[in-house]
């Protein structure tokens, strides 16, 4: 059987805006300080997956000064479904404050883990049964 070894992978991410909200804050989006090691591998997850592997964040690095900005924005307190005749904003419009981060830059270190067949978890398939029924 061939050997597996970890291996560490580093990316650089960027960007004009960022929040990693809170959660103690309910109402308005207030962002923590800098990207959480959950966010931070959520973006090594979009980039490679398999039920094989998982990442573990090792070092976050913050390369650009940590700048914040107040922003005003609307929020419509509905969903549209196909049910429904429309949405009347002006009637379900509400207006909320935040405090985003502004102009960030990351460079995140996290190691790509095996994980053994027999410790997998079962991962759930996303498409419905009826794809796989034989008619």
């Amino acid at each position: 059987m061939k050997e597996f070894f970890d291996k560490t992978f580093c990316l650089e991410v960027w960007g004009e805006y960022a929040c990693f909200t809170r959660p103690e804050m309910k109402v308005e989006r207030v962002s923590y300080d800098v990207i959480t090691p959950s966010a931070a591998r959520a973006i090594f997850e979009a980039i490679f997956w398999k039920p094989a592997v998982c990442w573990k964040v090792r070092k976050i690095e913050v390369l650009s000064p940590i700048k914040w900005i107040n922003l005003r924005r609307n929020e419509v307190s509905v969903v549209a479904n196909d049910s429904s005749s429309g949405i009347y904003i002006e009637e379900k419009r509400q207006q909320r404050a935040g405090l985003f981060l502004k102009d960030v830059h990351y460079r995140i270190h996290a190691d790509l883990v095996f994980i053994p067949p027999k410790k997998r978890r079962e991962t759930q398939n996303p498409l419905p049964d009826i794809i796989y029924n034989k008619y």
